[in-house]
Parts: structure tokens; sequence; C-alpha cells
């Protein structure tokens, strides 16, 4: 690993750039990320291909009831509360194809008492990967910016909604509804009611103001680099490093290895083993029936987890 210290120009003299100066630059490459992300996640009704999917949701539902001429069922024969069980895969990653800029100018640094150019390792080193190590990590701040996070509203401040459509929905049996022992029609025996929707947002990136580093011209004078032209080579670099630089590759996944992204997507469930209920209908039908009943408790939680390998 070989990082460096570039030179700038300040009152026409060279300097060599402080850590605080680096540091504005590694948070502009982040930025320069968050403008044209190379991994990125999309959310479908059905069909995601993200690692980890499918993920469920489940729930209680009633069980069928039971019918008797001459007295009510018992407890016993009553058919428990069932577990009914809904997937979801709507997260899709795509990684884009990229490529290595070549031919472009670097910054100088001064080693020894002479001027050199940094080499492609140097910049990478220097500014790339330090800000690649800082869009992996579990925060979502803008230096994780142009990566994603899963929260449970339609808004987040800093952020941007991915789209409209629940990645994933936590429902449990609506205790609060009415229903009928011994009819099976309809929301009778299965009544959800949504605990939870789970969104997928992008963080917003911030521009970070720096100071642009010399670099050598073809015809060997010393420059400063235009803004326009170095944010897009941190661009490039950043871009193609997150899709092929081994150690510094992101992808995304659900509850494997890596990084928690925002809210941890949880399904719940009633914990109760069944409220038997009766009804009378007539002298030749009497009926019972077991309804979802308890506490609700975490079943399961998933994660959208940044992982960067």
């Amino acid at each position: 690993m070989a990082t460096r210290r570039p030179l700038y120009y300040d009152s026409g003299n060279l300097k060599e750039m402080s850590d605080t100066q680096v540091n504005q630059i590694i948070a502009q490459v982040s930025y320069q990320y968050s403008l044209n992300p190379s991994v990125t996640l999309a959310v479908s009704t059905s069909g995601g291909t993200l690692s980890g999917l499918p993920i469920n949701d489940t729930r209680y539902k009633a069980g069928n009831y039971s019918t008797s001429a001459t007295s009510f069922p018992g407890e016993g024969t009553t058919q428990e509360p069932q577990l009914v069980t809904v997937s979801y895969a709507r997260l899709t990653e795509t990684v884009a194809s990229t490529t290595e800029p070549t031919d472009v100018a670097m910054p100088i640094y001064s080693s020894g008492g002479n001027i050199r150019s940094m080499t492609k390792t140097d910049v990478y080193d220097t500014f790339i990967h330090p800000a690649i190590n800082n869009l992996a990590l579990g925060s979502t701040g803008t230096a994780q910016g142009g990566t994603y996070r899963i929260h449970t509203s339609t808004s987040l401040a800093g952020h941007t909604l991915v789209s409209s459509t629940p990645v994933f929905i936590d429902t449990r049996w609506n205790t609060s509804a009415s229903y009928t022992v011994g009819d099976n029609s309809g929301g009778n025996v299965d009544q959800p009611t949504t605990i939870t929707n789970f969104y997928l947002f992008v963080i917003n990136g911030s521009e970070s103001s720096y100071t642009p580093p010399v670099y050598i011209t073809v015809d060997n004078q010393l420059q400063t680099h235009a803004e326009s032209n170095f944010n897009g080579l941190l661009q490039n670099m950043v871009r193609h490093a997150i899709t092929s630089t081994v150690g510094y590759r992101i992808n995304y996944n659900i509850s494997g290895t890596g990084n928690n992204r925002g809210s941890g997507m949880t399904n719940t469930i009633l914990n109760g083993s069944g409220n038997y209920q009766t009804r009378f209908v007539n002298t030749d039908d009497y009926r019972a029936q077991e309804f979802p009943n308890g506490s609700p408790v975490t079943d399961n939680t998933y994660y959208l987890r940044i992982n960067q390998s």
C-alpha cells in the first residue's frame, strides 16, 4: 500500500496536502460515487434475485371449525390456528460493466526532493480505497452516498426512496376484527393486518469542497487539475474498483455477511395456543372454532447487508 501526499499550488508555491485536504478528496470520491453508483438495487413486485431471498412473512389464521348435532365439539377436536406464509423476493442487484481509466494525468508528489507522478496504485491507495472502506460501513451518512438501506416509512431525510413498493411486509392476524364462529368464508378465516412496511432507500451524497492537486502536462508543465476533470477521474476509478478490485468490491445480500443497513425487517407473529370459541346455530348444529391469539413476538429478523470483498 502506497499512500502519497499530493502537491498543490498555494500562492504560487507547491505544498504537500495535509491530512484534512486528503480527507476532503476522499469525501469527494464518495460523492462522485453517489452520482453514478456501479452496484445498484431495484425493487419489483416479484422475481427478485438478491442473495438471501426469498424472505418470509408468517402469521396465523383461524383453524377450520368443527360441528356436532348434539353438543359443542371439545377444544381437543377443533383444528388449531394454521400458519400462513407469504414469501417476498423483491430486490435485484445489478453490477455495471466498468473500465479502468487509461492515459490520465495523475497528481504529483515529492519524493527525496524530486517531483513524481502518482501511479494508479497510489491514487487507489490514497483516495479510492479509503472512500470504499467508508462506503461499506454500517453507517448511513453522506460518506455512504450511493449505497442502500431499509426504512419503515416512505420518507427519510438525506435519502431517496427507490420505490413505493415495500420490499417486505410484516402482517399478523387482526385481533381487533370481528369474526363469526363456524363461518369459513372470506376474511373470517384469514384476516391479516399490516404491522410494518419496509422500503428501500438510496443514501444521498454530499459534495465536498477540496483543493485540486497539480499534475504534469504532456509538455512537462505543472498545472492544477480542473475540478471537473479530476472529479471524472475519481468517479471512474471508484466505480471500477467497486466492481472489479478484490478486497474493495461491494455487493448486497439479505442476512448474509457484511454490515446491516437500516431497519431490520421483522417478521412478528402471535404466540398464543388458540382462542377456543363456540356458536349455537340451531338444535342440530353446534359449532366450535379456534382463532389466533396471544402476544406479538418476533419470529425472525431479516437485514439488508452491504458486503466488501
